[in-house]
């Protein structure tokens, strides 16, 4: 226990370190890489994995900040995959996000997206509130460069009130930031004061270059709406965090000062700023030249290292192939010999397993038909269980409500095949063609019904098969028939997953809602469902709060 918290408060001081140390990422990475190899070499147990992730994220940070995206996005996805090994959701969200914003830093927005909506998986599966802002800033930016500015200003706004909710101290801040910006255009107002309150949190935790270039943002926001007495003094206010606090950076908030002072006519003042601009932006380039030609210089060092052991295998290779060929013309005679009687063997076995192979045929073809008698004879005790129902009076429904329970049972069917395994079927496709196929025999042009469907399993038993597509034609059945009726749009969600504890689906509408523990007095939908899930030997789980959700465990 003693060890859990000291490892746990080492973790907690290396993020520390990231605001305090915001100009030295070396030290920080340097500091990350010692306690990751701690928990490499002596903190091994399963109980240390959570760290190990919440370590390998703090070093991707490290890198993103260095600007190295490559390495950032590769120790990720580890982080990523081990939170999916060792079932940590929490860490796996984040692990995500990490990824969405290295992507975004990119430019790969495709990519960025596919790990947000992850991440949104996630938390809502998982119920993480308590981290939600940080998915909530992310969509904010992402929405902020792709030009789509509502969107962008929601998510802030909502990031701001999750994130206050749960005292998330960074997503604050993140959120004042990006109101700052948003606002900048449509209220100028809101847009000085988030940014000023993002500007005295950045100062708080001595972050102060980004607190300086917030200071100097409204400068120019009040610049632009002609308030110069109030943009000279958030300016000064800028440039003196910056001077006193020695921290390289000011050309453009010297550029801005000179622009200042050109507008009330001081252009002694203005030209002397404009000079400081020049001199300072042409020592940043240089240092940025030097940083960028070290960085090429190593580069260069590495490969010329890599080279020289290039050549070294080269020449044992050479060595190497010598001996083979000695040893080939050695033995050539031996396997020569040794081929023809390989050819022999096989020549006599052919015919062996050719009688082998018809009769694994015609026992998959009997054990094919078998399948089919027994789902016929499904569909004949559905039919007779409906022949006694007094509640069914429109024919059409009912019809219909058939035609797509035997499409169910063609259409898996029609996922064997008879030349490899009839006992497994391609659940993802199964699942995917079959909702579609309900919702496509009840959709109209006055309803718009959106299906979803999110599968992670490759393979399923025959036996499991046919009873989750009949529960899945039944719900979507149910849903397009009752939920959406006071609604002209709708969402059908349909996951199936697996884990160490077996099987789930999850179902769910956006529709009115229904008890499902309930007895029915319409129909018998529900009754068909909840036998089928017995079949399964499954437990569910129903809510029926904003719509309609059924979770169902089996092995």
């Amino acid at each position: 226990m003693a060890q859990d918290i000291d490892i746990e408060k080492s973790v907690e001081r290396l993020d520390s370190l990231m605001s305090l140390h915001h100009n030295n990422y070396d030290y920080v990475e340097q500091e990350a890489d010692a306690l990751y190899h701690l928990l490499n070499t002596k903190y091994t147990a399963k109980a240390y994995i959570g760290f190990k992730v919440d370590v390998m994220l703090l070093k991707a940070q490290v890198y993103l900040q260095k600007r190295e995206n490559k390495k950032a996005l590769q120790i990720a996805i580890e982080a990523s995959d081990k939170a999916r090994e060792y079932q940590l959701p929490e860490k796996k969200y984040r692990s995500s996000l990490i990824i969405a914003l290295t992507y975004e830093i990119t430019s790969d927005f495709i990519s960025c997206r596919k790990y947000l909506d992850e991440a949104y998986r996630i938390s809502r599966q998982h119920q993480l509130d308590s981290v939600y802002s940080a998915y909530c800033i992310r969509m904010s930016s992402f929405y902020r460069l792709t030009n789509k500015r509502d969107s962008s200003a929601h998510f802030a706004y909502e990031g701001l009130e999750y994130a206050q909710t749960y005292n998330n101290s960074r997503e604050i801040t993140d959120a004042y930031i990006l109101l700052g910006m948003l606002l900048r255009k449509d209220n100028y107002k809101e847009s000085v004061r988030y940014s000023s309150l993002a500007a005295k949190r950045l100062i708080e935790r001595k972050d102060f270059l980004p607190a300086a270039m917030q200071l100097s943002n409204i400068s120019r926001t009040l610049y632009e709406q002609k308030q110069i007495d109030r943009s000279f003094m958030y300016n000064d206010s800028a440039l003196s965090l910056l001077e006193k606090n020695n921290i390289a950076g000011l050309f453009r908030i010297y550029q801005h000062r000179s622009n200042l002072f050109e507008a009330v006519g001081n252009i002694d003042s203005a030209f002397y700023y404009f000079r400081k601009y020049h001199d300072s932006y042409l020592s940043y380039i240089e240092k940025t030249e030097v940083a960028e030609t070290r960085k090429i210089t190593e580069q260069y060092e590495n490969d010329k290292k890599e080279a020289v052991i290039k050549s070294r295998e080269h020449q044992l290779f050479f060595i190497g192939s010598m001996l083979a060929v000695i040893v080939f013309g050695s033995v050539v005679l031996f396997r020569k010999n040794r081929q023809i009687n390989k050819q022999n063997r096989i020549i006599s076995t052919q015919l062996g397993e050719l009688t082998k192979i018809l009769e694994q045929k015609q026992m998959l073809l009997s054990e094919l038909q078998h399948r089919v008698k027994n789902n016929l004879q499904h569909v004949i005790s559905i039919l007779e269980i409906q022949k006694e129902s007094v509640d069914f009076n429109n024919i059409d429904e009912l019809i219909r409500g058939n035609q797509n329970r035997i499409h169910s049972m063609a259409l898996l069917h029609k996922k064997l095949n008879v030349s490899d395994n009839v006992h497994e079927v391609d659940v993802k496709r199964y699942v995917t063609e079959l909702s579609e196929l309900v919702k496509d025999s009840y959709d109209g042009h006055s309803k718009k019904v959106n299906l979803q469907v999110h599968v992670e399993i490759e393979k399923i038993s025959l036996e499991k098969a046919l009873p989750l597509g009949l529960i899945i034609v039944e719900l979507v059945s149910n849903s397009m028939k009752h939920a959406f009726q006071k609604q002209n749009i709708g969402i059908i969600s349909i996951e199936l997953t697996k884990d160490a504890n077996g099987h789930t689906l999850y179902y769910s509408d956006n529709g009115s809602g229904f008890d499902f523990n309930a007895p029915s007095d319409k129909g018998l939908g529900q009754e068909i469902i909840k036998g089928l899930i017995d079949q399964l030997d499954g437990v569910t789980e129903t809510k029926s709060d904003n719509g309609f959700e059924l979770t169902v465990y089996f092995k």
